[in-house]
C-alpha cells in the first residue's frame, strides 16, 4: 500500500513508520518541519507540509491507498488562550485540510485512520466507557468531537474512515511518561490528587500495530479505543511506575497545588479522567500485547 502520514516523524509517527516500511508499504510523510536526517529508504518520502495549502495536498493525497492522521499540537502544556487555539487549529484545520483534499482527488484513498483521544468522553468519574458512549464536556472533549467531525465527512465520498480514540501513551522516550519518571527518581514521586481518578493507556507498541490493523482490516470502521483493556487509577499507575524504578511512591501532589501551576489543564488532563475500555478492536480481532500496567512498564523499564 502507498500510504500517507500527517504528522509521520513524531512520538507516534516515527515507530509507527517504522513498522509499516518492515511490513512492506510505501510511505509519504506529511511534516510541518523536514527533517536533515531523514531516512534514506526508497519506500519513505518526506514532504515539506503546510497544512493550509489544499493544491499541495491534494497532488501528495491523489492515488494514494490510505491517509492516516496524526498530526496536532502537544496538549501536555499549560493551557493559556493563545496555546488552547493552537491546540484546536492544530487538529481540526489539519483534518479539514485533509478531508478537502480527498474530496478532491481524482483517486481517492480507501481509507482515513484519524487520530482523536479518550478525551473525547470528558471527565466521567467511574463510569465506564466504551466506543458507544457519548462524547462529555470540557475543553478536551469539544476539541475532539470538532477533530472527528471533520474525519467523518470522508465518508460521504465513499472512504472507509476510523476514528481512533488515543489514550495515555506509554513508552519512555517520550509522551506524558518521559515527564512522570524524574520526580520517582528524584525520590519525591507519588500520586496527583486523590489518586483515585481512572487513567486509560496504551503501550506504544501495541499502538502502532493497532493502527496497522486498522489499516489492514476493512471491516473496521467507526470509533476504536486505542486504550488497553485494564485501566488503573492514578495511585495504581503511581505505584506500577515506582515499582518498575526501584523508587519509593510516597509524595502525592496536592490537587489544588498543580491546578495553582497548570491551571484549567490541570483538571481535565491529571486530575480527572476516564475509565475507558475498548470493545471495537477485540471484537474485530485484534490482541493487545500489554494488558496489565505492570508488565507494560516492566516491558518499557526493564526488556
Amino acid at each position: 500500500m502507498h500510504i500517507v502520514i500527517a504528522g509521520g516523524t513524531g512520538f507516534v509517527g516515527t515507530p509507527l513508520a517504522e513498522l509499516l516500511i518492515r511490513n512492506g508499504h510505501e510511505l509519504t510523510l506529511l511534516t510541518r518541519t523536514l527533517r536533515r536526517t531523514a531516512s534514506r529508504s526508497a519506500k519513505v518520502r518526506h514532504v515539506e507540509w503546510n497544512p493550509e495549502d489544499e493544491s499541495s495536498t491534494v497532488r501528495e493525497i491523489d492515488g494514494c491507498d490510505a491517509v492516516i492522521n496524526l498530526a496536532g499540537e502537544p496538549i501536555a502544556e499549560r493551557w493559556s488562550r493563545r496555546q488552547k487555539e493552537r491546540i484546536v487549529t492544530s487538529r481540526v484545520n489539519s483534518t479539514q485540510i485533509l478531508v478537502h483534499s480527498i474530496r478532491a482527488a481524482a483517486r481517492k484513498p480507501s481509507v482515513l485512520i484519524n487520530a482523536s483521544a479518550v478525551g473525547f468522553y470528558g471527565p466521567r468519574g467511574n463510569e465506564s466507557l466504551d466506543e458507544n458512549s457519548n462524547g462529555g464536556k470540557g475543553f478536551l472533549a469539544s476539541v475532539c468531537k470538532a477533530w472527528e467531525a471533520h474525519a467523518i465527512r470522508a465518508e460521504d465520498f465513499g472512504v472507509r474512515v476510523v476514528r481512533i480514540r488515543i489514550g495515555l501513551v506509554l513508552e519512555r522516550s517520550g509522551g506524558a511518561l518521559q515527564k512522570m519518571i524524574p520526580p520517582f527518581q528524584m525520590l519525591i514521586g507519588g500520586w496527583l490528587g486523590t489518586g483515585n481518578q481512572w487513567m486509560s493507556w496504551i503501550h506504544r507498541s501495541d499502538l502502532i500495530k493497532l493502527i496497522e490493523f486498522c489499516l489492514t482490516h476493512g471491516e473496521v470502521k467507526g470509533a476504536v479505543n486505542a486504550a488497553a483493556p485494564k485501566p488503573v487509577t492514578n495511585r495504581e499507575f503511581s505505584n506500577a511506575l515506582a515499582r518498575a524504578l526501584r523508587r519509593p511512591c510516597w509524595a502525592p501532589v496536592p490537587g489544588f497545588v498543580l491546578r495553582i501551576l497548570l491551571g484549567e489543564m490541570a483538571g481535565e488532563l491529571l486530575l480527572e479522567g476516564q475509565r475507558v475500555y475498548p470493545h471495537a478492536a477485540p471484537r474485530a480481532g485484534f490482541e493487545f500485547r500489554y494488558s496489565e500496567i505492570r508488565e507494560a512498564l516492566d516491558a518499557i523499564f526493564h526488556s
